[in-house]
């Protein structure tokens, strides 16, 4: 056991070793030359909405915090010409099931369910597509495949949003395996500085009957995990 404990020690070394590592990606030579040009290239956003930044039982001041940053690339992305923005965001109904492993939130109707005003207040808000789950997954229930099908010109997919572990994990592999699965040329891009994950500490979680939440586990075992399965997780892009 000693053995094995001192391994899980030294693999988790390695891990936040490879986080600090991680390279910055430039949008022209990085992104936009190998996409071959902005209309193949298209910026997702998981769970930018109150719930997970600003009110509710699983808003995060770590996913508050970079807000800011993830608004920036969006910005930065619209300046390179790029138009295809899209949200994919939880809209739960009162009695989801998912509420059975997670505290209430996003209630549809509420204003936890709302975009968050750093995503709402862009300029160009009308053009950000809106797809709305009832779970933690992409595409269960939810318009993101037909618009897949309707898009084949988008090869070249950015993932940001709110948690790493959980939507963006998941949207991130979703979409990377879509490309295998059409023998599609192509790239799903996780920057890390613009997604996050939650935090619940041991106590708090036996309070709420669910399992804890280490926040800086789970956010960088995710971004390594991405990585294995062939999504390009990056630092940041500029």
């Amino acid at each position: 056991m000693p053995g094995d404990l001192h391994s899980v020690h030294a693999f988790l070394r390695l891990v936040e070793d490879w986080v600090n590592r991680l390279p910055t990606y430039q949008w022209y030579e990085d992104v936009l030359r190998g996409a071959g040009s902005a209309d193949a290239v298209a910026m997702f956003a998981v769970d930018t909405i109150n719930a997970f930044a600003h009110e509710g039982s699983l808003a995060s001041g770590r996913v508050r915090a970079m807000l800011n940053r993830l608004r920036q690339l969006f910005v930065r992305a619209h300046e390179w010409d790029v138009s295809n923005f899209v949200l994919v965001i939880d809209s739960h109904s009162d009695d989801a099931e998912e509420f059975r492993y997670f505290p209430a939130h996003a209630l549809r109707g509420t204003t936890e369910a709302r975009l968050v005003p750093e995503i709402e207040s862009l300029p160009f808000r009308d053009r950000l597509t809106v797809f709305v789950k009832n779970s933690f997954h992409p595409a269960n229930a939810t318009s993101l495949d037909p618009w897949l099908m309707d898009n084949p010109q988008i090869t070249h997919f950015v993932v940001t949003g709110c948690g790493t572990d959980l939507g963006v994990y998941l949207l991130a592999t979703y979409l990377h395996t879509y490309l295998l699965a059409h023998n599609a040329p192509g790239r799903v891009i996780v920057p890390a500085d613009c997604t996050d994950t939650y935090d619940i500490a041991p106590d708090l979680a036996r309070e709420l009957g669910i399992l804890p939440h280490p926040a800086d586990l789970c956010h960088q075992l995710a971004l390594y995990h991405l990585a294995i399965h062939g999504v390009t997780v990056v630092k940041d892009i500029r």
